[in-house]
């Protein structure tokens, strides 16, 4: 399957008094993750379509489970993966590990919205191309499976 792939680094802000990352900075990092996937494997960039285009993708959808905890300093490789593509939303599978260790699995719908109306649009046809290629096989189950 292919998956985009991005590495962050959990700092000193991303934890607690324990040096133990704060769940809430895994929902901010999912979304850096969506916003490097639409760029740099999509070829969108959200300040294009944003602010020029007046479009955007919220998170209708998001559920997570955390496996392992992560700590300052650790390095996580977050990926991505489509697992639906609907008119107008697309199911995500994301998930991140430490070296070879799970520490969250994560999946979420984004929904593609007009900015001055409030109102769902279909994927563009090029978007919806580019958003295929990064579909996950029937058969692949590494999305929720945590080994």
């Amino acid at each position: 399957m292919n998956r985009f792939k991005k590495k962050v680094k959990v700092r000193f802000a991303d934890t607690d008094a324990a040096g133990i990352m704060f769940y809430p900075r895994y929902f901010g990092m999912i979304n850096d993750l969506v916003e490097d996937w639409f760029d740099e494997g999509l070829g969108f960039d959200f300040a294009f379509l944003h602010l020029k285009a007046k479009r955007s993708v919220p998170t209708a959808h998001i559920e997570a489970d955390f496996l392992h905890p992560s700590k300052m300093h650790d390095t996580l490789t977050f990926e991505i993966a489509v697992t639906k593509l609907g008119t107008s939303s697309c199911a995500l599978s994301v998930k991140a590990r430490c070296g070879t260790e799970q520490r969250i699995k994560a999946s979420l719908v984004i929904v593609h919205m007009d900015m001055e109306t409030g109102k769902t649009l279909p994927w563009p046809d090029d978007m919806r191309h580019q958003m295929s290629k990064w579909m996950a096989a029937e058969n692949d189950n590494s999305a929720g499976d945590p080994s």
